[in-house]
Order: C-alpha cells, then structure tokens, then sequence
C-alpha cells in the first residue's frame, strides 16, 4: 500500500504560492518560528495571505522540541481567533506543534493520552474526520513531517506519536530560499536525519516498491550534496531541502524502525537528529547480524552507492558523521545520568511502537546493551 495526501509545491520562490492557497479563507493562523520572523518569510507569508482576502494571526515562540503542554498553552488563543485555515512555517517542530492543535482545535473532546500510541501493546481511540485544512511550509529539511500522518510530542521528556491521516498537511510548499537560513549544526542534524528516515524505511517489514523509490533517491542525495549543503552552497541545500520531503513519503508509507524508537526514548539527551545519526551505526549492524533480510536490504542501498555491501554502508555511515563533526554520546550526557535512565529508556524503546517494523524484534535486555554500546564506542 502507497499513499500521499498532500499536494507538494516546489521551487526558488514558491512561498508566494500562499496567496493562491488561502485564497477563498477568512481567518488564517500562521504558527511560526522566531527565525521565520527573522528572517522576513513570515512578513511575506502575512502579506501573501491578506493579499488573498484574509485577516491573519501569526503565533510564533515555539519551542524547538513541542510537548503536551505547549500545546495546551496555545488552544486558547486558537479557539478565540477561530481560523478556518491553519498554516505551520517552520521546522518539524513547528509542523508538528500545529498538526496537534488542528487535533484539539478541530475535536475538542479528545485528550491525549486517549489518541497518543503510548506503546505497542495498546490501541490508541481513532482520531475522527478534521475539518481544518493545514498548509506546511517547512524551514529546516529532515522531519518530513510536511508529508507525515504523525505528530511527534513529548510528555515527561519522552516523545510519543499521534498518527492519523487527518493531520497530513493538504498542502507542503517547498521554498528552498527558507532552509538558507539553517544554522550550519541545525543542517547538519536534520540532514542526517534524512539520511536514517531513508535508511530505516527501506529495511523494515512494511517497505515496497513505491517507498524504496523514494528512501533510495533521499538516501543518494544525502551522500551526494549533505557536506556542500553545510557550506552553504544553494544547489545543494535546495537538494536536501526535497530529499527530506521524499524521504517523508518513504516513512510515512513504510514506517521506522528500532534507532527511531530509541532516539524517541532518549528525547532528554539531545536533538532527534542527532541522535538517530548517533545510533544509526550501531543499530545497522545489530539487525544485519540478526536478519537475513536486513543484511540483503543493507546490500541493495550499498550497491546503489558504489560500495560493495552493508559492511561498506554502515563504514560510509560513520565516515559522514565523523567528517560532518557528530560528536560521542558520552560527550553530550554524563555517565551517571545516562546510566540513571537507561533502564527506563530500554523497557520504553521496547514498547514503542516503531519496533514492530523493525527488520528485527529486539528485546529489552538487547536495548539497553545497544545503549550501552553506544554509550561506550
């Protein structure tokens, strides 16, 4: 099964194609971030939307990670403005903080622990039909969450998903003038999480035909243009900019695996991009020494790159994040307060839900030796 709701707009320039989008809306939210403000692209989305006929309200202030309380903060203003169209520009935090407000905006009635997929073992209630449309304008390039069912939220320092096909943006514009302004260390981050959206959503058990089309191309591009995208070269940032988004369509249709699950798990140490380039190693090689098929689907994405098989990728792996400066474990998180958390963080990364779509059913124990490792190397 292959599915994309969202119509996707690209191009140098296509921010302006807000004004064709909102035209025919009364009131439009734009949450924002601060660097959007910044950087003017919020000043010419507000003009773009009442150039449409709409009376706008930016919100902006958002914080880099979106949790349950965040949220809750917000409706209030949501509700009173009473928007008919909402509009995220920003990174995946953004995209994701305004995917759960259309949630609780639109069906009120709803709590989150009622909706969220706390684990694997238990069924969260459907999310019923939303009416608000939702336009994505990403800023950074790796979430992919312009394309995605899902809202990633933390609660508790932990991230949980809300999925749903109701909160996939109907509209993604890709304007590779925003992800100019990323912070060399922001590019970085996010573009290696291009890099294991691509990798893990060609290997798990939902992967076909379709979602390696698009996970093998984001895969390439990463390789191809993620070092001269740190050097500010345009070609290549506008490159990541539309592997992030084909690399959303890949995991949004084929799902993650175990280095998501743990990364979400580990939410407190660091930025998600980051660590799932951290773990994404170690991860590699402990489903290719368990599984036939991890091993054959490491091989395919190896010879696509010129290399000889998954050996070869998971060294490829680790040349790119040794030369683009991704740093130890241990030289973000003190020993004591890694190993405080990592029996809870092992039991959580067992239960959530991405494991089920790993290649391999890793237990518990098997975890938090991965951790360990990890920790260690």
């Amino acid at each position: 099964m292959f599915w994309l709701k969202t119509r996707i707009i690209g191009g140098k320039g296509s921010l302006e194609k807000l004004r064709k989008e909102t035209s025919g809306y009364e009131r439009v939210l734009i949450m924002a971030s601060n660097s959007m403000r910044r950087y003017g692209f919020l000043d010419e989305a507000e003009n773009y939307v009442r150039e449409a006929g709409a009376e706008v309200l930016s919100i902006t202030g958002l914080p880099a990670e979106p949790s349950v309380d965040v949220i809750e903060d917000f409706l209030p203003r949501v509700r009173e403005f009473e928007p008919d169209l909402l509009v995220a520009l920003g990174g995946g935090s953004v995209i994701d903080t305004t995917k759960a407000l259309k949630v609780f905006y639109d069906a009120p009635e709803l709590n989150f622990e009622e909706i969220a997929f706390i684990d694997r073992f238990s069924k969260p209630k459907s999310v019923p039909k939303l009416k608000t449309k939702l336009i994505a304008v990403p800023s950074t390039s790796g979430a992919g969450s312009e394309v995605s069912g899902a809202s990633v939220l933390k609660k508790g320092g932990i991230k949980y998903n809300v999925v749903t096909p109701e909160i996939a943006p109907d509209v993604a514009i890709l304007d590779p003038r925003l992800p100019m302004a990323m912070p060399r260390e922001v590019a970085r981050n996010s573009g290696l999480d291009v890099l294991v959206h691509g990798i893990e959503a060609y290997t798990t058990k939902a992967a076909n035909d379709f979602s390696d089309a698009m996970a093998i191309k984001a895969i390439k591009t990463v390789f191809d243009y993620l070092e001269k995208s740190l050097e500010g070269d345009e070609k290549a940032r506008e490159k990541m900019h539309y592997a992030a988004t084909m690399a959303g369509i890949a995991f949004l249709n084929a799902r993650l695996g175990l280095c998501h699950a743990m990364s979400h798990k580990a939410a407190w140490i660091g930025s998600h991009g980051l660590l799932n380039a951290i773990f994404i190693p170690h991860v590699m090689e402990f489903n290719a020494r368990r599984s036939e098929y991890a091993r054959k689907r490491y091989d395919e994405i190896a010879r696509e790159l010129g290399l000889n098989d998954w050996r070869a990728l998971i060294e490829a792996v680790k040349g790119l994040n040794e030369r683009t400066g991704v740093p130890k474990l241990s030289e973000i998180v003190d020993e004591e307060t890694f190993m405080g958390r990592l029996d809870e963080m092992a039991e959580k990364a067992y239960r959530d839900g991405l494991l089920s779509f790993n290649p391999v059913e890793a237990k518990p124990k098997e975890i938090k030796e991965l951790y360990l490792k990890v920790y260690k190397s």
